[in-house]
């Protein structure tokens, strides 16, 4: 063999045994999986229904704010982070972040964390775009951010990165970028609440558009100041991608997958070895247009779908319930309607002290927070709310 060829050979090798990590499934030797830890069943917090909604951002001076995301932290403020600019994809876009105290109304004003300008200094590449950022808060009340940025091209040829805050966001360390795929480690994107495991990881559900699109989990661990992070797939094909999921007990889960084919229904795909394998999708009686959904179980075991209930536009944003793991689902109200009109990207949490917790994109211009009890949910599913 030539020399070129004995170089080439090498290469390929190389490239083989760096990517096995990545495409090992497990097997007789592997640990046995984590299970994932659903949240602490808490007394309701009032008898009495409780709705209220309010703007994070009222007196926003720019044109477009999009896709947010929560969390609670320990001490029961809300951190909220979204991204904002003259409109979507510009030079000017930044990711926002604000806080709210326990128990009260109204945010406080809306800060720039990361623009490109920051991200490019931080991960040593030139960035054209930040977008879709997620946000969360572990046990000891770190604070987590992945963030999406793009170098060249569009959406599809995006970077996953992490930045995380010691301080309730107040500073942050430099962001890093992940390093997913041994090949060209690009169309990673993130959307969906994060879900803790009990062996102290956290699951990610991320997805992947470039030639097809694909909902994955990446799995997060931080072990003696060592990050690590790993991606596997759900059962989607080509058309199912930006999960959301819902664990239903230690091993059980299910994933709402967004729809780009032409059947424009929300797909289902189950777990019942948290998450190393999934049941193909199956479409639900659920409408989806083509955009981005959010599930929770509620800590009665009920699971709770904000969708934009349409197979042709976002001009509505409505609540429904299912009580048997998502086989049927009955409608509980409508959020936001109206003609022509854009309410999308809801993200859902449920608090400790056990309100729920959404934000959606209204209208591009703001993002809306909407704080509801389960007694008002269980008065919209008896039909005794107005």
């Amino acid at each position: 063999m030539s020399r070129a060829g004995v170089r080439w050979l090498l290469i390929a090798v190389a490239v083989v045994l760096n990517g096995l990590p990545l495409l090992r499934s497990g097997g007789r030797d592997a640990p046995p999986a984590p299970a994932f830890e659903l949240p602490i069943q808490t007394p309701a917090a009032s008898a009495t229904p409780v709705f209220r909604e309010e703007f994070i951002n009222p007196d926003s001076p720019l044109a477009m704010s999009h896709v947010a995301s929560l969390c609670e932290l320990p001490d029961g403020r809300l951190a909220g982070v979204w991204y904002a600019g003259s409109r979507e994809g510009a030079r000017d876009v930044a990711l926002r972040f604000a806080t709210q105290p326990p128990g009260q109304s109204g945010w406080s004003k809306p800060r720039p964390i990361l623009t490109p300008g920051l991200a490019a200094c931080d991960l040593k590449r030139g960035i054209r775009k930040v977008g879709n950022p997620v946000i969360f808060s572990d046990a000891v009340g770190k604070l987590w951010l992945l963030y999406v940025t793009i170098n060249l091209g569009g959406w599809s040829g995006s970077s996953l990165n992490l930045t995380t805050s010691k301080d309730g966001g107040i500073s942050w360390e430099p962001s890093r970028r992940l390093t997913l795929s041994p090949f060209f480690n690009v169309s990673e994107l993130v959307r969906g609440r994060p879900v803790p495991v009990s062996d102290g990881s956290w699951l990610v559900p991320i997805y992947h558009e470039l030639v097809g699109k694909f909902p994955e989990l990446l799995s997060l661990r931080e072990s003696a100041g060592e990050l690590y992070a790993t991606k596997s797939r759900i059962a989607g094909g080509r058309s199912g991608f930006q999960p959301s999921l819902a664990p239903l007990s230690a091993n059980s889960a299910l994933a709402f997958l967004r729809d780009c084919s032409p059947r424009r229904r929300i797909s289902l795909a189950r777990t019942d070895d948290a998450g190393q394998t999934w049941s193909p999708p199956q479409a639900l009686d659920l409408p989806n247009p083509d955009s981005g959904l959010a599930a929770l179980r509620l800590t009665d075991g009920r699971v709770l779908l904000a969708f934009n209930d349409s197979a042709a536009g976002r001009e509505n944003l409505r609540l429904a319930v299912s009580e048997d793991e998502g086989r049927t689902w009955k409608r509980l109200a409508t959020l936001a309607e109206e003609p022509r009109a854009e309410f999308s990207y809801p993200f859902m949490i449920q608090a400790r002290e056990g309100n729920l917790h959404l934000v959606y994109t209204w209208k591009r211009k703001a993002i809306k927070h909407v704080v509801f009890n389960v007694a008002w949910l269980n008065a919209r599913s008896s039909g005794t709310s107005p």
